[in-house]
């Protein structure tokens, strides 16, 4: 009896857990209180700024170039050869016309220059013994041939002595000088110096492609040199090269060697006024100043953002971030000048 109540008991305690599971129910610890997220402070946005400032806005061709002379004079010995005497300039001297570079031992022609002197002297006694002894004209006559045939020689002479001295063809500047030195022997044709003409320097620039036709004949440049400032003009043009070698081409006239040999898409200028001398060689800038806004409000073209259609600074003001619409007039490759839009002070959002 005992045991049926016990075996009831346990079959209902099954059930009861049976039942418990299929209706899903369970024990589970109680629910924690579901807290709120916690508040992140937003730290303040900081912009990198610039003022926006006033200065002189130029659009400007900027091209390099030697400075060299519109003529050359390579020097050399036409009809002498000999032994080099005496040097009288280095390379790099100033010379004017005239003054001496190079001369040649001339000892032998002065003891012939010395002695048909004297034959010369004896020649002219003899004529005026003739004349003072009453001498038909037939003796006179062979005297007188006789003093001209000498002085032909001597004229010769004369000519030989000054001729051994090589003088600049023109004022300049020695650019070259023979490594020949005292004591050694030269020939005929053999280049002693060359002069630069410093009167006529110019310098050949080669413009990028879309340049070249900004550039016209006669136009005004400006040349810098290290600091200093020179006026400058244009004077050859790649289409003006072109009619000059049709000229030279239907022309019987000899070219001129020592003219400017012009080059392809180069653009050539000379000084003018003040001309820097010494300066033959050196490396120089030439400037050619298309436009130039003065006293305007200039700021990097990379401040510049299109928005919808529409030119755009972002400015900051009031510690927000702003965009200004802008009306942009010169531009640089790196600059624009703000025509309005913007005012001296405003502060510009770099990034």
């Amino acid at each position: 009896m005992k045991q049926r109540i016990i075996n009831r008991l346990v079959a209902a305690s099954s059930a009861a857990v049976i039942c418990a599971s299929v209706s899903g129910c369970y024990f589970l610890p109680d629910e924690e209180e579901v807290l709120a997220a916690p508040s992140v402070k937003v730290s303040e946005v900081k912009y990198t700024t610039v003022k926006a400032s006033r200065k002189t806005l130029e659009k400007k061709i900027v091209c390099s170039g030697s400075i060299t002379s519109e003529k050359q004079y390579s020097m050399s010995y036409a009809d002498n050869s000999g032994i080099i005497s005496k040097f009288y300039v280095s390379a790099g001297d100033t010379v004017k016309k005239g003054d001496p570079i190079c001369t040649l031992d001339t000892t032998d022609i002065d003891f012939q220059i010395s002695e048909q002197e004297l034959y010369l002297k004896r020649a002219k006694l003899d004529t005026q013994v003739i004349r003072e002894n009453k001498g038909s004209q037939a003796e006179i006559d062979r005297a007188g041939v006789e003093e001209q045939l000498i002085q032909n020689k001597l004229d010769k002479l004369y000519e030989l002595k000054e001729g051994a001295t090589l003088k600049a063809e023109a004022a300049g500047t020695v650019t070259y000088l023979t490594s020949l030195r005292i004591g050694d022997s030269i020939d005929t044709g053999t280049t002693v110096a060359t002069v630069l003409d410093t009167s006529a320097l110019y310098i050949a620039i080669k413009p990028k492609t879309n340049d070249i036709k900004t550039f016209e004949m006669e136009q005004a440049v400006t040349i810098r040199i290290d600091e200093d400032e020179y006026e400058g003009e244009v004077f050859m043009i790649p289409s003006e090269i072109t009619k000059l070698r049709e000229e030279q081409k239907n022309s019987k006239e000899k070219i001129d060697e020592n003219a400017i040999q012009f080059e392809d898409s180069t653009v050539y200028v000379r000084f003018k006024g003040k001309t820097p001398t010494s300066a033959v060689g050196q490396l120089a800038d030439v400037i050619l100043l298309l436009d130039r806004a003065e006293d305007a409000i200039v700021i990097s073209n990379n401040l510049i953002k299109n928005v919808d259609g529409e030119q755009v600074v972002y400015v900051l003001k009031d510690g927000e971030k702003t965009a200004v619409n802008v009306e942009v007039g010169l531009q640089t490759g790196s600059q624009a000048e703000i025509k309005s839009g913007l005012s001296e002070n405003d502060e510009l959002i770099i990034r």
